[in-house]
């Protein structure tokens, strides 16, 4: 090994790590080649980059992503901007996204904003670390949010969110359509005296299956749903429940805007109210996140299709990085109806 492979000291002994030159040196190549060898997405032959990857853990070096940075323009860093990590669908989104990331050499910066206003404190702070894109799955992203992204050159697409405001490239499950279909299935199960929970009021997705359940009753020729408020939280649907079965018109049928709040809900019907589920009243949810499906729940609910969803975000994300026109931005993708034992099952399912 050369004395240039060796580690050198500069200033006060400080000890420096082989650099990009020493592995150009000893593998026979340029720093250019050893550059791209270690740049996501660029065309190396196979055998050379082999070589360089060889002589790389020889040496024990590592490419700085600094430097990397300056000289190509990209951080190679994603900004994740989430809702409360309460609701495990969005744990599991934010797996997906990081394993997704990860094999690609990328790095997430990811922001948890539990209330309206953390949404645009969380972008305007990624901003300051100059992430590539980012990625928002929860409520509050704000017209002046987004033009400071597009301000920076950072796209932004929107996870299971949508703003009417802006022409925000967007992924999410159609909850119009898919909240239309529980209309159908309540209905056709028996059910005449229907409540919707609700989440919060500001969110996208709680207004779109509000209106597809609204309109589902109405096409099966029923007025409007009672409404309770739960605020996505397991708390808010047991009290949301509390409400409706102790009103002067207790409904048959209880379908809530997510899981958590359905299944707190159902905890509150069968162990504080002794009320029995399917038989009295069912209840239904939306997500399918793993709890629903154990047997203490076993709810019936439309399930997210959360690998496509994530597929799908992906895709756009690779077409806005590469600087393309994205022709189709808003991405729609039909929720299922999942059948278990917490609701009455109709003569004939939904189409």
């Amino acid at each position: 090994m050369s004395d240039q492979t060796k580690k050198r000291t500069r200033g006060r002994g400080k000890s420096i790590g082989p650099t990009s030159s020493d592995v150009a040196e000893l593998a026979g190549v340029s720093r250019s080649t050893v550059s791209r060898t270690f740049t996501p997405n660029t065309s190396v032959d196979p055998e050379t980059k082999a070589r360089v990857m060889q002589v790389a853990q020889q040496l024990g070096y590592a490419p700085h992503q600094v430097a990397r940075s300056l000289i190509s323009g990209r951080s190679d860093t994603i900004g994740l901007v989430l809702a409360s990590p309460s609701n495990p669908f969005y744990g599991l989104v934010l797996e997906g996204f990081l394993q997704h990331f990860q094999r690609h050499n990328l790095r997430v910066m990811c922001y948890l904003a539990p209330t309206l206003d953390d949404v645009e404190i969380g972008m305007r702070a990624m901003l300051q670390y100059k992430v590539d894109a980012m990625i928002v799955a929860a409520s509050g992203l704000t017209s002046e949010a987004v033009t400071d992204c597009r301000r920076n050159g950072v796209p932004v697409i929107l996870f299971n969110r949508s703003i009417s405001s802006e022409s925000v490239p967007t992924v999410q499950t159609d909850n119009v359509r898919s909240s239309k279909m529980m209309a159908e299935f309540l209905v056709r199960g028996g059910h005449s005296s229907i409540a919707y929970v609700n989440g919060l009021e500001m969110s996208s997705t709680n207004r779109d299956r509000l209106r597809g359940f609204t309109e589902g009753l109405a096409q099966m020729g029923l007025e409007p749903p009672i409404q309770e408020y739960g605020d996505f939280s397991y708390e808010g649907g047991r009290e949301a429940a509390k409400r409706l079965m102790m009103s002067a018109t207790p409904p048959d049928a209880i379908f809530c805007a997510n899981d958590v709040m359905a299944l707190g809900v159902l905890d509150c019907l069968k162990n504080e109210l002794g009320i029995s589920v399917p038989d009295d009243v069912s209840v239904t949810g939306f997500d399918d996140i793993p709890m629903a499906g154990w047997s203490s729940f076993n709810l019936t609910t439309v399930r997210q299709r959360r690998t496509q969803m994530i597929v799908a975000a992906i895709d756009l994300l690779d077409q806005l990085l590469a600087g393309e026109v994205v022709e189709a931005p808003t991405v729609l993708i039909e929720g299922r109806l999942i059948l278990r034992g917490s609701a009455r099952l109709p003569s004939s399912l939904p189409s």
